[in-house]
């Protein structure tokens, strides 16, 4: 018996069942946070359709409230608890879904369904090509930094001009790299499972965390950007 091959493969199995039980703890907090961001919309505006009224005088507070959670979570996250870590995503995702229930003064109920239906199954098949594909996507790093960067030029300048085809070229960019980042983030995922295999339960927590916000912020941004596309406005 070739005991050299027998311990490689445990070590294969060890990798694989850590690196499967990492990426399903991620993705149990990113659906958890996607479930809350929309119960919220929909409570308030079927079920207190006067408190939505009261709250959009503070969307602005909230939008500043939310990039704070961001960056305290992205650059705090040695420091804090996995408790407070988790606290800050769920609060994050709670704020994030009291703004989205302005999207129903813009859109019709139905197109937003719509579009989150097709986000979704967009997630679903980019997810699994990210999760189950051989190359390392990490290379392809800076092809998303620049789109990115090159998406928030593009929407800052439309503010000024205002034009229709920078609208659409930013629109259809965004779906691009957007897309392209949920394949990215979740091979990322996968490879920092094998990483921390070693590590603390406390910092598996932490980084299960920031992957399912990474993974939270692409669905969100792919499901806005498709809204610019599927959504039907209300008159």
């Amino acid at each position: 018996m070739n005991f050299n091959n027998y311990y490689n493969r445990e070590i294969i199995n060890m990798n694989t069942e850590v690196t499967n039980a990492f990426v399903r703890k991620v993705m149990s907090y990113m659906i958890s946070g996607l479930i809350l961001t929309t119960l919220v919309p929909l409570y308030l505006f079927f079920f207190n359709y006067e408190l939505v009224i009261t709250l959009t005088r503070y969307f602005q507070i909230i939008a500043i409230a939310e990039v704070a959670l961001v960056l305290f979570l992205s650059f705090r996250i040695n420091k804090i608890s996995p408790v407070t870590a988790k606290l800050v995503f769920f609060l994050y995702s709670l704020m994030n879904g009291i703004l989205f229930s302005s999207l129903a003064f813009i859109f019709h109920p139905m197109s937003i369904l719509y579009t989150l239906g097709i986000t979704v199954i967009m997630f679903i098949v980019i997810g699994v090509y990210g999760y189950t594909t051989k190359e390392d996507l990490t290379k392809y790093s800076k092809f998303f930094m620049t789109g990115l960067i090159t998406i928030i030029l593009i929407s800052l300048i439309n503010i000024f001009l205002k034009a229709p085809m920078l609208y659409w070229v930013g629109t259809i960019l965004g779906v691009v790299i957007f897309s392209g980042l949920i394949a990215f983030d979740l091979n990322r995922i996968k490879y920092i499972a094998y990483n921390i295999a070693d590590n603390d339960k406390e910092m598996i927590e932490k980084m299960g965390i920031i992957g399912a916000l990474n993974l939270y912020l692409d669905f969100i941004n792919l499901f806005l950007y498709l809204l610019r596309i599927f959504g039907k406005k209300r008159n």
